[in-house]
């Protein structure tokens, strides 16, 4: 009988249910959020520009995206904000053929929008990046953990077999 080689294919077995368990529950939980979820330019401001001070144009405070070719960011967005922005109208809301929505203030001009919306879309690989990451972690990190305690444990477990 040989424990090693049963071990073994007792390690494969439960490491392919493994990553196929918790790969799709990686999935479901990582990609409505890090992929197909809502999210916001982060907005370049010129100098300091006080929150409370709305009253000013809006390409006064902010800068042009599209006019200085800025490389964008873009955040989440709370679940409490985009049902809020939904109804209210001032956030531009882009759907994107991922599933992905963008919301961005309707005070841009079309130029930034679609420059706005083409960054967003052309930073896709990243946030798909990302997600595999976050999935491959979570269904790889734990079969190569277990992986390593049962070779640890065979390995003292050899150590005390006689010559």
């Amino acid at each position: 009988m040989n424990i090693s080689r049963g071990l073994f294919r007792a390690w494969v077995l439960i490491s392919l249910l493994w990553i196929m368990g918790a790969g799709f529950v990686a999935y479901t939980i990582a990609t409505p959020d890090t992929v197909r979820g809502a999210f916001q330019p982060i907005g370049a401001t010129k100098g300091f520009v006080d929150p409370f001070d709305l009253k000013k144009p809006f390409y006064e405070t902010m800068r042009s995206p599209s006019a200085e070719k800025l490389s964008l960011q873009f955040r989440e967005v709370e679940w409490r904000d985009r049902s809020e922005w939904d109804k209210d109208g001032s956030m531009a809301v882009v759907d994107m053929p991922d599933g992905s929505r963008l919301y961005m203030h309707d005070q841009y001009n079309e130029a930034d929008k679609n420059y706005i919306a083409q960054q967003f879309w052309d930073q896709r690989w990243r946030r798909w990046g990302y997600a595999a990451g976050v999935i491959a972690a979570w269904a790889f990190l734990p079969c190569i953990l277990l992986f390593i305690l049962g070779y640890s444990l065979l390995w003292v477990g050899r150590g005390f077999r006689q010559s």
